[in-house]
């Protein structure tokens, strides 16, 4: 919330001459984990992009239902549970590594494995730095208000859980930390 975010004049304990409220800082480097690994995703999606573009999905079309749609597999259980015993299974489970080993192949080359993994570090650096923020005992409502950021951004499954409970409350009693962060309280 914006009111809580540009609030740097409430980055100190109520008492003069009391020390820095730490929360701020934490904060502020939780945002710039978040910054980095939304960063790395896109870096993988890119790199994703481009081998579909040239070596297209490691997958192999199945055949289709009664109901006509199109399906395919990913992996070699997905064919056996489609096919019956026979040629067809077993050619489709070749036709399946073939294209998986040529991805595997083409994503070595253009560095997929090594934005995954930095992906997966910095993520877990995000739930290292939330769970930082969210142990720190807060000093002011702006500490609560960016606490409660903080775990909303980290623990809340998705839109779809938007109007659900807690989150819709969590949501809703952080906007009034924002409106009464606006007004100049500070409780």
């Amino acid at each position: 919330m914006r009111s809580l975010e540009a609030a740097p004049e409430r980055t100190r304990a109520a008492g003069a001459g009391a020390p820095a409220d730490p929360m701020p800082q934490l904060f502020a480097e939780f945002c710039a984990l978040l910054d980095r690994h939304a960063a790395a995703l896109a870096a993988c999606d890119r790199i994703e992009a481009g081998l579909i573009i040239r070596v297209g999905y490691p997958r192999v079309t199945l055949p289709r239902d009664a109901d006509g749609v199109r399906r395919y597999a990913t992996d070699a259980a997905a064919v056996t549970q489609a096919l019956p015993p026979g040629r067809g299974r077993q050619r489709l489970l070749h036709r399946l590594a073939r294209r998986q080993h040529r991805w595997n192949t083409a994503a070595r080359e253009a560095g997929l494995l090594e934005a995954q993994l930095r992906e997966a570090i910095l993520d877990g650096a995000v739930l290292t730095a939330a769970d930082s923020v969210l142990a720190t005992p807060a000093w002011t409502d702006h500490a609560v208000g960016l606490k409660l950021m903080v775990l909303l951004s980290v623990h809340a499954p998705g839109p779809a859980a938007d109007a659900t409970t807690p989150w819709r409350e969590l949501r809703l009693i952080l906007a009034d930390l924002d409106r009464l962060a606006g007004e100049g309280l500070d409780r």
